[in-house]
């Protein structure tokens, strides 16, 4: 497993130091995105000079500049020069137009507005549903895959019973919360966990001195959460699904945390949690989430990039602490990102 950190920022441009100048080196960027690759576990890797990093994306990793045909094959062209295969199988258009999808090596790839017009511009036809290059069809589906099925709460209770410790399960609150709670020095606070499971994060929040109101719509990891943690006076659960939440919530809590749950509704819904977020916030509330940033297109749990996150969130909140935690448990290494957020009045 890599031990090591290569950052790519939102243009592309690749830092094997956060701070430090972007990496110039034609043979060793070419290195990095030749050998980059998801993994089982969709945390993005490569080999450089010998050594596994994980890789921190904002976006896609691979920032398309230029597109050429040359028969039925889609070559790309990065910022940096180095020339990629479109795998024909593997396009998508994302909520915002943008062509995406992954190279023949494996390495995920997003077209910029200039290479997207180049697109149009070369191929020999082109629909909503894909385009054509020599004599093949490709298709660009919409980039998250739909799974109706999570907008039914039996659908996780269901997994509750099945399989006892769901995947999600930590069993102990998110390591960003034991690391970052003490830090922040919060005074005591009104703070609502949504999509709670069986409440880990809102009984550490509970144990911290805080009210805290667990929602959840699964009927069983609600009479789990409230068998493991009624001890805890201050901590409330609640079974509904959270886009039903009562009026009178409205503007009525101080924090508003985020684990595990943006990633398990339907993507098409994801702007109306961000709005959810906001009107349980009173407005001096703040947003204190793990987001899993990962190239996943279908769930759950859903992946997401940085500059989605920041895309659906940035009109409704000032960030105050965004990054990348280095201190994940081993199995979500190189996957989440902290956000701590002022809601915008």
């Amino acid at each position: 497993m890599p031990s090591a950190f290569i950052v790519i920022d939102e243009r592309g441009d690749i830092f094997l130091d956060p701070n430090g100048p972007v990496l110039r080196d034609p043979n060793q960027v070419e290195e990095i995105q030749r050998n980059l690759k998801l993994t089982e576990k969709f945390a993005l890797e490569t080999e450089f000079q010998g050594e596994m990093y994980f890789v921190e994306a904002f976006d896609h990793p691979l920032q398309i500049i230029a597109i050429e045909i040359k028969g039925n094959q889609v070559l790309l062209q990065t910022r940096q020069n180095v020339l990629f295969e479109a795998d024909e199988r593997k396009w998508s258009v994302d909520e915002w137009d943008r062509f995406n999808g992954l190279t023949t090596s494996g390495a995920p790839f997003v077209l910029t507005e200039k290479a997207q017009d180049g697109l149009f511009n070369k191929v020999s036809s082109f629909d909503d549903e894909g385009f054509s290059a020599g004599d093949r069809y490709i298709a660009t589906p919409p980039y998250y895959i739909e799974a109706p099925s999570i907008e039914n709460s039996q659908f996780w209770t269901d997994i509750y019973t099945n399989e006892v410790n769901p995947g999600w399960n930590l069993n102990q609150p998110a390591e960003a919360f034991k690391d970052m709670l003490p830090r922040l020095k919060m005074p005591k606070s009104r703070v609502l966990v949504l999509g709670a499971g069986e409440g880990h994060d809102a009984a550490f929040f509970a144990e911290a001195g805080h009210l805290v109101t667990a929602v959840d719509f699964s009927k069983e990891a609600i009479a789990r959460g409230r068998q493991k943690y009624a001890h805890l006076s201050n901590l409330t659960f609640y079974e509904e699904n959270i886009f039903n939440l009562p009026q009178e919530w409205n503007f009525s809590f101080d924090v508003v945390v985020e684990h595990t749950c943006f990633c398990a509704i339907p993507p098409e819904k994801r702007n109306e949690l961000v709005r959810l977020y906001r009107r349980m916030l009173h407005e001096e509330g703040q947003l204190i989430a793990v987001f899993f940033a990962m190239e996943k297109r279908s769930g759950p749990p859903y992946g997401s990039t940085e500059w989605e996150i920041r895309k659906r969130t940035e009109p409704g909140f000032h960030y105050l602490f965004w990054g990348r935690l280095r201190n994940s448990l081993e199995n979500r290494l190189g996957r989440e990102l902290f956000v701590l957020a002022k809601k915008k009045k």
